[in-house]
């Protein structure tokens, strides 16, 4: 027997990242348990073996546990406390788990009125998984060659304090931050691999979706360097912050469109016969000529974006007293950013001859280069006001002008068919043209803030927040211009007037009804605008994004015994956004009804000091409507001659709304099985059921349906004053019927580790 279960417990896998991390773990029964039965060590380490025995999917259970699938072991925890003196001490924290890629070192010494110096090092991964959608109607699943995709993030820091008293505290810190790695990205690529007919008129479903999966190559650093003074002169506080910052982040995304198709000669030559548009590349060349046969050629897309920014800033602030109800506060800043931006995007098309197939390589943006300059400045002024114990206000203004100013340039390498050639010849003969292109915007942006308490009544508190951000602008640019030919030497000019309206507004109250019932209610408003107007060469160019939110929050804490305690959460928001362009000939119209409906229940019984058990559930409704389902159905359109071009079709299919319903519950509990162990117990569930399959006709049916479900047990005993044991084993289940299956993954898991007080 222990042979059997001694292999999966020093494989050490998923257990305890993919345990620790459920939401719920935590419960205060259990650290008023725990702290009574077991000591504290202020310095202890603690070496940990995880494990899980993963069948089915690994990158799935990597990316949605954020554990690795083939285990791990390190220490998990090193906390040293060194008293070097009298007035000096060293704190000294640590990490290596392996797997995980999970490190981190960190040194703080501290000495009494005189400062500290910190600094380390941590770094982490995090897990993606190279899979695009699942298509229903033929079972076609498409992933990535290499579905196991990480992201590693780490970061370097050093800062030193010096507070003297009397003097001015001041803190120089330095921050060096990396992240590398691949991850999946959900701009995808066309399919034609849909088994869906080819789109021949009168036909108009188009058989090709977006559904050939991506990644992006990431390679950024950002670094910063901050010097805080903070003093405090007579009643006055004083803040003065310099800040230097820049990143250098080279991002390059990977698309592949119809990925292993190419056109053989013999039909791509038929392009001289079949209509424009209806020509691809087939799945299969027997079925190359047949009617349901979608045709298109591969491209390799590598999208490479670049850019370096540096930042100079800085930032003064001050509060003083005016008397013992007033108090004034006052803050500014300004920073100055300048941007340089690199890029290209070569796509590589396999594209058939005569005697064989050729790689074209063109490019939309061939060594693109550009750069800003921002200039920012802001001001805040503020006054809290106390005119009675029981009331609190406060009045705050906020002025903000931005100057943006920036430029682009570029070439366009296109391919075309050999002058001369006869038609249907591919096109491989590339041409080159420049682009330019620059933009300015000024705008100004100004917000008043009221905020209010009321403490009058007894039980009860009534607050209320708001605020109004306006802006106005002009922002003027050119389209990418052929600098060659361009007739006015700048490209088509657009002037265009921009304004902008937020609004937030909160009221609420708290209410204590009774020493073991509390209510909370608390209504809001959200409201934005954004309003573009063009003037002089684009007189009537319009544009209004029209935003409204209304909502409200009621809480209740209900104990009606010292062991019993439920915790109620309910939050309705209602939405609707409006649209219009170019009028008047398109009208301001609704775009969408948001809906959002969430229940929150806790229930916390703790019987005695040996036994805790909470209970959690969260359901979620949240709907965003839109023509559906006034879309209706399009009618066929007929010709002169009473022929149908285009065959009817149920437009409902495709506008579909956004649902994101979604059920989470948990359970924990916990006991004191002898004075030297506990014990724990956890369940957790996670469930959504949005898909429907039956729209893969018209579309790609989104909607996430899949149900997770982890169970544990657990032990901690202590061996000793100085040594302790963890170990748990469970089992998780994850079914996903989002990807047809193709992601599910099931299987054991445990936790094993020793701490030892130092």
């Amino acid at each position: 027997m222990n042979t059997k279960i001694l292999p999966l417990i020093c494989r050490a896998g998923v257990l305890a990242g993919g345990l620790l991390l459920v939401p719920g773990f935590t419960a205060l029964a259990a650290d008023k348990a725990e702290a009574d039965a077991f000591p504290h060590n202020e310095s202890y380490v603690k070496i940990t073996g995880q494990a899980a025995a993963v069948s089915g999917s690994d990158t799935s259970f990597q990316s949605r546990t954020r554990q690795p699938a083939g285990g791990g072991a390190g220490i998990e925890e090193l906390h040293i406390v060194k008293e070097l003196s009298k007035t000096s001490s060293l704190v000294i924290e640590g990490k290596a788990l392996t797997g995980a890629e999970d490190y981190l070192g960190s040194f703080k010494l501290t000495k009494n009125d005189v400062g500290s110096v910190d600094f380390g090092y941590k770094r982490f991964r995090t897990f993606y998984d190279g899979v695009s959608a699942f298509f229903p109607t033929n079972g076609q699943w498409n992933t990535l060659a290499d579905q196991d995709l990480h992201v590693d993030r780490s970061k370097f820091w050093i800062e030193a304090t010096l507070a003297k008293p009397g003097a001015a505290v001041v803190t120089l810190r330095y921050v060096n931050e990396l992240r590398s790695g691949k991850k999946d990205s959900t701009i995808w690529g066309s399919s034609a691999l849909t088994g869906l007919p080819f789109n021949l008129a009168p036909n108009v479903v188009n058989p090709i979706r977006k559904m050939s999966p991506s990644y992006i190559k990431l390679g950024e650093r950002h670094e910063a360097v901050e010097l805080v003074v903070k003093h405090k002169i007579g009643k006055t506080n004083l803040r003065l912050e310099l800040l230097g910052d820049q990143f250098n982040n080279v991002d390059t995304r990977y698309v592949t469109n119809f990925p292993g198709d190419v056109i053989p000669w013999s039909i791509a030559s038929l392009s001289t016969t079949v209509p424009a548009g209806q020509l691809a590349s087939p799945q299969n060349v027997a079925k190359a000529a047949a009617p349901s046969s979608s045709w298109n050629n591969q491209v390799l897309i590598a999208e490479t974006e670049g850019m370096k920014a540096k930042t100079a800033g800085v930032m003064f602030e001050a509060d003083t007293p005016l008397s013992s109800k007033l108090t004034f506060k006052v803050n500014g800043h300004y920073e100055l950013i300048h941007t340089t931006v690199v890029g290209d995007r070569p796509l590589i098309t396999s594209t058939p001859t005569a005697t064989g197939v050729v790689p074209v390589t063109t490019n939309n943006y061939s060594g693109l280069t550009g750069g800003t300059r921002l200039k920012n400045l802001v001001g805040n002024v503020a006054l809290d006001w106390k005119p009675t114990k029981a009331i609190f206000v406060k009045f705050a203004y906020r002025a903000q002008e931005e100057y943006v100013r920036g430029s682009s340039n570029y070439t366009v390498i296109a391919a075309a068919a050999p002058a001369g050639s006869p038609a249907g010849t591919p096109a491989t003969v590339l041409t080159s043209t420049p682009r330019l292109g620059w933009a300015k915007l000024q705008q100004d942006v100004q917000t008043p803030v009221l905020e209010f308490r009321y403490t009058g009544i007894k039980d009860l508190s009534v607050y209320f927040s708001g605020s109004q951000r306006d802006l106005s602008g002009v922002e003027r640019n050119t389209s990418a211009f052929n600098p060659l030919t361009s007739t006015t030497g700048f490209g088509t000019l657009a002037i265009q007037n921009v304004t902008e309206d937020h609004g937030n507004y909160t009221l609420g109250a708290n209410w204590k009804a009774s020493s073991f019932f509390t209510l909370r209610a608390e209504a809001f408003e959200k409201g934005h605008t954004t309003n573009t107007a063009g003037f002089e060469s684009r007189v009537g160019d319009y544009y209004l994004l029209d935003s409204n939110y209304t909502g409200f929050k009621l809480s209740a804490v209900a104990r009606p015994s010292p062991v019993l305690g439920f915790t109620t959460r309910y939050v309705n928001q209602r939405g609707k956004m409006q649209v219009t362009g170019f009028l008047p000939a398109f009208p301001a119209y609704d775009s969408l009804n948001s809906r959002y409906h969430t229940f929150c229940e806790s229930i916390d019984w703790t019987p005695n000091k040996s036994l805790y058990v909470q209970l959690n559930a969260n359901m979620v409704y949240h709907v965003i409507s839109t023509v559906y389902p006034r879309a209706g159905v399009t009618p066929a359109v007929v010709n002169a001659a009473g022929l149908t071009t285009a065959n009817a079709f149920d437009s409902n299919r495709v506008l579909q709304n956004s649902n994101n319903d979604y059920l989470t519950a948990g359970l924990i509990t916990g006991w004191t099985v002898d004075k030297d162990t506990d014990a724990q117990i956890q369940w957790n569930h996670y469930e959504a059921n949005n898909g429907n399959a039956a729209l893969a006709a018209l579309t790609l049916p989104y909607g996430v349906a899949v149900k997770d479900t982890t169970i544990t047990v657990g032990i901690k005993h202590r061996f000793s004053d100085k040594w302790m044991g963890h170990a748990k084993v469970g089992y998780f289940d994850s079914k996903n019927d989002t990807t047809g299956g193709r992601t599910n993954y099931h299987g054991p898991m445990a936790y094993l580790s020793f701490e030892y007080g130092l």
